[in-house]
């Protein structure tokens, strides 16, 4: 359905709300308490389901996805009804601005919604009403979209499962009209199109929450849960990592320092580049991430073995050899492996075991 249909709804809805008070200054709780005592008894139920068929791409640093799907409602109204002529087929068909027409002169409830989390302008490619003879009306929609992703948290990343959703909110305050989902209907495509993400969990939700009237309002929320292809960061990222930590922790076995110093250095502005390299994928996070964490732990031991080198260097200087080797074996066998052993056990725990995902 298109935006001023949407508009239109809404303002039909407020209008006879409107009508029969004194005035348009009343607050928004005196609003809420009309509309309670207008509801009707039975409010309708309006069934619905989404199918997503495709995601066009997800941008973790705007922290949203693009989505092709296709929505469908159903609903019962009496005032639907009618009694199909000789020559007309068992349903009617109706176009949205046909179907808008219709209900607006026959005084019949039209289910207007809103995409609550949808960012830019939605398109849609081909809708459609049809209605049978005892009432019962169906909504067809094929959409693409861009949705807000806010529950995205990184904290555990790469090993960071996130939570996708899309919303959907009756115009209509709750009490006149509420969602209910279709059994078996909502679930994600066969070929979505997303090589980074795993794509799982579907699950469905209805709800009331403030839309955008100010009033409370049934939302349908159609969630699903997606986890990353770990192939790529352990090929791409923590393999590299542990090549870097090889390198460094080999050049212990080389006697010149110098040549140590100069190995160290040249590793340290490849983690530079390397942190420039990944961060480019996330937005400017206000904490920390696992993988941030393992980076900057690495930065600081390689740091440390530059400072470690030159002290070393010193001592050589100094004619303290003997010393100096000393150190640098206590040092080759045990203080640099398991200093990295720390650092990868204290990770996991602060990130991956203790962080509880929003």
């Amino acid at each position: 359905m298109r935006a001023p249909c949407c508009l239109l709804g809404l303002i039909t809805v407020l209008t006879g709300l409107f009508l029969v008070t004194p005035s348009f200054s009343r607050n928004i709780d005196e609003l809420e308490a009309l509309v309670r005592r207008n509801a009707p008894e039975n409010p309708i139920r309006i069934a619905i389901g989404i199918r997503i068929n495709q995601i066009e791409f997800v941008d973790q640093k705007a922290e949203n996805f693009g989505a092709v799907g296709t929505l469908r409602m159903e609903w019962q109204d009496p005032k639907l009804a009618f009694e199909p002529e000789a020559d007309e087929q068992f349903f009617r068909v109706f176009t949205p601005e046909g179907f808008w027409d219709f209900t607006q002169k026959n005084r019949i409830y039209y289910p207007s919604f809103t995409f609550q989390n949808q960012q830019r302008r939605r398109f849609v490619h081909q809708a459609g009403f049809a209605v049978l003879p005892d009432g019962k009306a169906f909504y067809f929609e094929q959409f693409s979209a861009v949705m807000q992703a806010p529950n995205f948290d990184f904290r555990k990343f790469p090993f960071d499962t996130q939570k996708f959703f899309i919303h959907v909110t009756l115009n209509r305050p709750a009490g006149h009209a509420e969602f209910v989902p279709i059994e078996n209907f909502s679930r994600l495509g066969d070929l979505l199109g997303e090589e980074e993400w795993i794509l799982t969990d579907v699950h469905t939700e209805v709800g009331v929450h403030e839309g955008f009237t100010g009033l409370p309002s049934s939302r349908f929320s159609f969630g699903f849960d997606g986890y990353r292809h770990l192939d790529y960061y352990a090929v791409r990222i923590f393999l590299p990592l542990f090549v870097f930590a090889f390198v460094t922790w080999a050049t212990f076995f080389l006697e010149d320092y110098r040549k140590r110093i100069d190995i160290a250095a040249g590793n340290l502005l490849i983690f530079v580049a390397f942190n420039f390299a990944i961060s480019g994928d996330l937005p400017r996070l206000g904490y920390m991430t696992f993988l941030d964490f393992i980076l900057i732990a690495m930065f600081i031991v390689t740091a440390l073995m530059i400072v470690f080198n030159v002290a070393l260097r010193h001592l050589e200087a100094k004619g303290r050899t003997e010393f100096a080797k000393r150190i640098d074996l206590y040092t080759l066998r045990w203080i640099y492996p398991i200093s990295y052993f720390f650092v990868v056990l204290f990770a996991a725990y602060r990130f991956l075991y203790t962080t509880s995902e929003v």
